[in-house]
């Protein structure tokens, strides 16, 4: 990214971020720091099918913490780019989930004050995605919740999975590093 950028921080930030930050203060020599974390939520039951929709069976939940981890308010954009929803798969190759044509519907923008922190978690991306809270169960869902912002932020990914008989649970916690948003070759 530039060292002095110029225009609207949505003329400078490739869709979707840009409708989410179309408004957002740029602190000046910022670059846009991208945090891309896989989620995996929901029951993947048994089939009889030839091909288990992305993992094997078992109850699975993530939770995604950020932190905001500088002494001034830090705006974040977040959308969420499904690649099976409520089991429904929808980004198999050759097929992908474009994220310019449904982060209007799982995108949101907010501010976190310094040192703050916040979550998304299975009950928040099955929102983003049904437009209002979820009731019962919910069948697989797999994706990248993607976080951006011109600020530093701390974040990490607790994954559990429980197998269908109950017996046992699996924890992971992940740290996930920021990477500099490109725009292609020449462009930032």
């Amino acid at each position: 990214m530039a060292k002095n950028p110029t225009g609207s921080a949505s003329d400078r930030l490739p869709h979707p971020f840009s409708e989410l930050l179309a408004a957002a203060t740029v602190p000046p020599q910022a670059e846009f720091l991208v945090h891309s974390v896989k989620v995996v939520c929901g029951r993947q039951t048994e089939t009889n099918c030839c091909c288990t929709a992305g993992a094997r069976p078992g109850v699975y939940a993530t939770e995604v913490n950020i932190q905001n981890i500088t002494g001034q308010p830090a705006q974040v954009a977040k959308f969420f780019v499904p690649l099976i929803n409520a089991g429904a798969v929808i980004g198999r190759e050759p097929k992908f989930a474009d994220p310019a044509k449904i982060s209007q519907h799982t995108g949101e923008l907010i501010t976190l004050p310094p040192l703050a922190a916040t979550m998304d978690d299975c009950c928040h991306i099955a929102e983003l995605l049904l437009g209002g809270p979820p009731s019962g169960e919910s069948a697989l869902t797999i994706g990248y919740l993607t976080i951006g912002s011109f600020f530093e932020l701390a974040v990490s990914a607790v994954y559990t999975a429980t197998p269908l008989s109950g017996d046992g649970i699996s924890i992971d916690v992940e740290y996930i590093l920021p990477r500099r948003l490109g725009r292609g070759p020449g462009q930032g």
